[in-house]
């Protein structure tokens, strides 16, 4: 089972509604309703939904998710 899954599986429907919705317009490259924020540093972009992050990589043809995390102190280090 990948990690995404496993995290997904523990969250409340609410948050697992709004992290597949995100998810999904990064798949369909709709980012207007999304806080996209590009990662200094390196070719990766952040989308902020309450307190989780989800990393992706903008490809010519398609996004690729890297990760899904809970916010805390150490997420971007």
């Amino acid at each position: 089972m990948k990690k995404h899954e496993k995290l997904l599986r523990k969250l409340s429907i609410p948050d697992r509604h709004r992290i597949t919705t995100a998810v999904s317009l990064i798949h369909s490259n709709n980012y207007q309703m999304l806080d996209i924020k590009k990662l200094s540093g390196f070719e990766t972009y952040r989308v902020r939904i309450g307190k989780f992050r989800i990393k992706f990589i903008k490809h010519e043809t398609f996004n690729e998710i890297i990760d899904i995390i809970r916010r805390n102190d150490n997420t971007y280090s």
